[in-house]
């Protein structure tokens, strides 16, 4: 069983590594992670989950400082260990960043050093991820004294339409997430608020030793995939395409299907 997150890049991940592993001829299918995911991976209902470090580091530690970068794979092993292990995925940054209109950036926010006073009464729309984590609303409203009026809206289709159309000023993304918009503005994190969220992949520690050829193919994955790609990938199935069709497509391009 493949794990992801309801989201819409999570769904491609999961399908991408379903479909390394059936070309192994090994059966799996792709589930809705759910809150008892941990445990999950550690008895091995779920074999694989994709995920973001940061993020994982956020809800597993107790710690108020997230580590350096250089040590975050570390660390958020060690939260999991020994019944789960962490597989980097050094292509994939899913970050966020917190974007406006380009007619807003000729106005002059251009950075997220010029959002307090012009925040005042304006909606922010972001995912839920954003509104409890350090590098989110909170952090907005600490460092750069925001005082947005907050939306949550988890399709980032729908949050980047919010921008569009003009019910929102701001939205946040993650880095991997397609929004069907473009022209949007990344603004300039000053501060330097925004913390590394590379990707990762977490596999049932028991399944390396009972199945390596599985966790090989998940790897395969793992090192081949992008954030560039990721987002090409689903702006395919926004255009029409499935998931597992696309999914399929790029496996057989890189030679993983």
């Amino acid at each position: 069983m493949i794990g992801q997150d309801g989201t819409p890049a999570g769904a491609m991940l999961a399908q991408l590594l379903l479909g390394a592993v059936e070309a192994k001829r090994r059966e799996a299918r792709t589930a809705k992670q759910g809150k008892g995911w941990q445990a999950a991976l550690g008895h091995g209902a779920l074999s694989a989950l994709p995920g973001f470090a940061g993020t994982l580091w956020a809800s597993l530690s107790q710690a108020d400082e997230p580590p350096a970068a250089s040590k975050l794979l570390g660390k958020v092993a060690g939260l999991l260990a020994p019944d789960v292990s962490v597989l980097p995925v050094p292509g994939l940054d899913g970050s966020l960043v917190w974007r406006v209109t380009v007619e807003t950036a000729q106005e002059g926010i251009t950075s997220l050093g010029r959002i307090a006073a012009w925040s005042q009464g304006r909606v922010a729309a972001v995912p839920k991820l954003a509104v409890s984590r350090a590098d989110g609303v909170p952090g907005l409203k600490a460092v750069y004294g925001a005082q947005f009026d907050i939306l949550t809206v988890d399709d980032p289709v729908q949050r980047a339409a919010l921008l569009t159309n003009g019910n929102a000023v701001i939205a946040a993304f993650r880095q991997t997430e397609y929004t069907g918009a473009s022209g949007l503005v990344d603004l300039v994190d000053v501060e330097k608020l925004t913390v590394s969220d590379p990707g990762v992949v977490l596999v049932n520690s028991a399944l390396t030793e009972a199945e390596p050829e599985q966790v090989l193919a998940i790897d395969a994955v793992a090192q081949a995939i992008t954030t560039d790609t990721l987002l090409d990938l689903q702006a395919q199935v926004a255009g029409g395409g499935t998931v597992p069709d696309v999914a399929a497509g790029w496996l057989k391009d890189q030679g993983l299907a």
